[in-house]
């Protein structure tokens, strides 16, 4: 792991600088932008700009009482926390530094800093301190605030840029970034993975990729412009930008859920998600979807979760496995579950920690005219998680399809049952599951699903991937 940094503390600037940077921003050329941040030195600019509970400033009463909130909370809402946490004693360590750090005035930002990084140490994608909604950061952007300028790709390779933020192509694209604002992009690469959750590396890159900007502006504060080393050694400076990034955007049906027949009788399903708000409009596109595919007599179906972090198992059980499961299936084995007071069964204690096994099973779909007929292949990747995985662990372990890609984000072994708990002085939002389910052949529980045929995505674009997947799963 490479060192940590320490980040830039938001101060405010003097006013006459930030109006003539912003003035500039909205009147001149991108060359000329660079040219007036030269002039104005090196160093940093830094905005003056509010993301709400994280700018507010609150006292060190305030601050430890949360943190005693926060660690009852998941106490009495987790079943199981060395399930993901390798090292429990060195948790409770780190949890004891946090009191004797956070024992002064701080703003939700400082808090945030030092309390989120606990996520690279849980290490689960649902057990985290949050770094504000998708709802909150959009709105954050339309009240005004900047961001870092690009939308970035984090892999073994790098810090790459991918485009500018919000997705316009940028004259820097595919780049790699060496530097930022003279810190060493490991450097910031290796600050901002400890604060991310997930189960493994390539879920948390894949997810710090997704949401750099904001999580860049969360630990090094807010800047109006940035130096940027690029990994030719070209130093370029660019202005920060209010553009929301793409992965806060809202996605309509058509972007989430979608179906592209091929011309050589195979045919890609896309789902970004195991959920919507109108389930009738989900289930009606997916029947409409199957009876196309018989229609039009597809021989190698490809489903394509590469991106999908997961949702409601309904969707997929009703939605897709309706269609092809040829045998009963259950979507786990053994679990734990931790009884809360909403989903209390009769005779069931609170509080209590209960273990058991799935022994229902479901049947496939009795109507065999609405079964497809061909081959199936299911695409999955680094952001493959929660109920995305339980439907890959299903389809391998039946046998009901051919898992191809790269292994998921998440492990074999799901925690789910979510809880959100919003702390009560900081506002700082709060996960944490209450179960954790088993695969249903009982094998491999503390890994990634490991797909049959590996496709890397290394190098290649998402349609040559795609493409490569095709050819290697229908050729199977």
């Amino acid at each position: 792991m490479y060192t940590n940094t320490a980040p830039v503390s938001a101060q405010a600037p003097e006013q006459h600088s930030k109006g003539v940077v912003a003035w500039f921003r909205r009147k001149l050329s991108s060359s000329l932008v660079k040219a007036v941040v030269l002039m104005l030195g090196t160093q940093v600019v830094q905005a003056q700009e509010s993301l709400g509970h994280f700018s507010e400033r609150y006292s060190a009463e305030q601050i430890q009482a949360d943190i005693d909130q926060w660690t009852h909370w998941v106490h009495a809402t987790h079943p199981d926390l060395t399930h993901s946490i390798h090292d429990i004693d060195a948790f409770y360590a780190r949890l004891d530094t946090l009191r004797d750090t956070l024992d002064k005035p701080m703003t939700g930002e400082q808090v945030w800093r030092e309390f989120a990084s606990l996520n690279g140490m849980m290490a689960d994608g649902h057990l985290s301190i949050g770094d504000g909604t998708n709802a909150q950061w959009r709105k954050w952007v339309a009240q005004g605030i900047t961001l870092f300028p690009f939308e970035v790709l984090v892999s073994e390779q790098g810090l790459s840029i991918v485009s500018e933020l919000g997705g316009a192509p940028s004259a820097h694209d595919g780049k790699y970034i060496s530097e930022i604002n003279g810190v060493p992009a490991a450097e910031v690469v290796a600050t901002l993975l400890e604060r991310i959750e997930g189960d493994n590396l390539a879920f948390r890159s894949a997810l710090l990729a997704r949401r750099f900007a904001m999580t860049y502006r969360l630990m090094y504060g807010a800047t109006d412009a940035f130096t940027v080393t690029l990994g030719t050694g070209q130093t370029v400076q660019v202005i920060a930008l209010n553009k929301a990034p793409k992965s806060i955007k809202q996605r309509t049906f058509d972007e989430n859920f979608n179906l592209k027949l091929l011309d050589n009788q195979q045919a890609v399903l896309t789902i970004k998600q195991f959920g919507w708000d109108d389930p009738d409009a989900y289930f009606r596109f997916m029947a409409d979807t199957f009876a196309q595919l018989n229609k039009a007599q597809i021989q190698h179906l490809m489903i394509d979760i590469s991106d999908n972090t997961g949702g409601d198992d309904v969707f997929w059980k009703r939605g897709i496995l309706k269609y092809i499961a040829t045998q009963p299936y259950r979507h786990g084995s053994t679990y734990q579950v931790r009884i809360l007071q909403k989903y209390r069964d009769p005779g069931e204690v609170v509080g209590s920690v209960v273990s058991g096994e799935l022994t229902k099973m479901t049947q496939p779909e009795a109507d065999q005219s609405v079964r497809f007929k061909g081959k199936v292949s299911v695409l999955t990747g680094p952001l493959t998680y929660s109920s995305s995985v339980l439907f890959a662990n299903t389809i391998q372990d039946y046998g009901l399809a051919t898992l191809v890609g790269t292994p998921t984000g998440g492990r074999s072994s799901q925690s789910g049952g979510i809880q959100f708990l919003t702390l009560k002085h900081t506002g700082i939002r709060a996960v944490a599951p209450r179960f954790i389910l088993d695969r249903p052949s009982g094998k491999q529980q503390m890994t990634p699903v490991q797909p049959d045929t590996e496709i890397t995505q290394q190098g290649l674009s998402k349609a040559q991937w795609m493409a490569k997947a095709l050819s290697a799963s229908r050729s199977i």
